[in-house]
């Protein structure tokens, strides 16, 4: 779509600007307000993004907030000035949603921005805040022990092993180490490991907890200015690369209402709104439902839940225009996949006896939506295998991180 019909088509209805797109998670936002009809503007600061070749959008490269926030902002002031009518902005990944939020009242003219300001998402930033406002909640947690220097260090046997190092500002962390987290087998592991992390702020110390990845559940949603839930979304992972910590191959929608409110007590006991992924993980051993992190935004699997019936972007879309109508409950069974990455990998884990034959083709089975292959908007994906091809010619991982 080209930028002069995305601005014929703002003067008619309130149009979308969807904030890094590279992949599955802005291609999500894109997808599921297009497919509405909402007139969608795609920016990214990568002029590679998928997004911005996407048939249901137009596509400009901006600033990167992360290199020069103030250039990001001046940029939207400028874009803001051009649009007919207000615009809804979607930013998709913390280096956009901290800069918006902060900035959130200088772009109040020519945006709504539908996410909680910057005091109330400060603690959504600090990872140890959302433990303590779980705490005050009654949300379970793993067992915790902050490291905020070295005299710290004398403090990791209070930590069940094996563990894990998790940063309790995250992007620094993730732009180091590319995952999110680092295992630990003992408190030798840490002692070994805090030259490398002692300068990256307060770290958290964790129990890991114990089970597959299909024990990972996310209770996606959308709560207006009084955090009031206007759209809930619960379901788990079912496969995940690297395994352990990392990002979702494979998906499935199931519904949860203990979860569900679970989650709803923590994001009121943050005075949080906007949408927002809570992820848990279930204890086998137990039972226990433990938090794993809260992320302000959407996640790279949530297209599920407009598979699903709960279109989340869209919610917070109508919300923001003062049309706010609550989504219907889910329907479950569906699942989601990214085909060219969960396929590869999955046939090797089979070569290597890691996975079952027939337990690959069952897990397949109710597989309703690709976060990036579509016949409907078929550019983004073929690039993306494409590139997943190339990779594997000449061997060369990608060290993208997606949340």
């Amino acid at each position: 779509m080209r930028v002069e019909r995305f601005l014929r088509a703002a003067s008619a209805r309130p149009p979308a600007i969807v904030c890094q797109v590279g992949y599955a998670n802005g291609l999500g936002v894109i997808r599921d307000l297009a497919r509405e009809g909402v007139p969608v503007l795609a920016l990214d600061a990568d002029p590679r993004a998928l997004g911005l070749h996407s048939r249901y959008a137009a596509g400009m490269v901006c600033p990167d907030p992360a290199a020069d926030e103030e250039a990001f902002v001046t940029f939207l002031e400028e874009l803001g000035a051009r649009l007919p009518r207000t615009a809804v902005v979607f930013p998709t990944h913390d280096e956009y949603i901290w800069p918006l939020s902060r900035n959130a009242a200088r772009l109040g003219g020519a945006y709504h921005v539908p996410f909680a300001r910057w005091p109330q998402m400060r603690r959504l930033y600090d990872k140890r805040a959302q433990l303590e406002a779980a705490w005050a909640a009654g949300v379970d947690t793993p067992r915790t022990v902050f490291l905020d220097d070295e005299a710290d260090l004398a403090r990791t046997g209070e930590v069940p092993y094996p563990g894990v190092l998790k940063p309790v500002e995250s992007l620094a962390f993730k732009r180091r180490f590319f995952r999110p987290v680092l295992d630990v087998a003992g408190p030798d592991d840490v002692r070994r490991l805090w030259p490398e992390i002692a300068d990256l702020g307060t770290i958290m110390l964790q129990e890991r907890v114990p089970g597959g990845d299909d024990e990972l559940w996310t209770v996606g949603s959308y709560l207006d200015r009084g955090s009031r839930p206007l759209a809930l979304f619960t379901g788990r992972k079912l496969r995940q690369h690297p395994r352990g910590a990392g990002s979702c191959r494979l998906g499935e929608a199931v519904w949860d209402e203990h979860l569900a409110q679970a989650a709803v007590r923590l994001l009121e006991a943050l005075r949080y709104w906007g949408v927002s992924q809570v992820e848990f993980k279930r204890d086998p051993g137990d039972g226990r439902y433990c938090l794993m992190e809260v992320n302000a935004r959407h996640w790279l699997w949530h297209s599920l839940a407009a598979a699903s019936g709960v279109n989340l972007s869209f919610v917070a879309y109508s919300d923001a225009i003062g049309r706010p109508f609550v989504a219907p409950r889910q329907r479950d069974g569906g699942k989601w996949i990214v085909a060219s990455k969960d396929l590869p990998l999955a046939l090797r884990e089979v070569w290597h006896g890691e996975l079952g034959a027939g337990e690959l083709a069952r897990s397949l089975a109710g597989v309703r939506t690709d976060g990036v292959l579509t016949p409907r908007d078929p550019v983004p994906g073929l690039l993306n295998l494409w590139r997943v091809g190339r990779q594997i010619v000449t061997r060369q991982p990608s060290r993208r991180v997606e949340l």
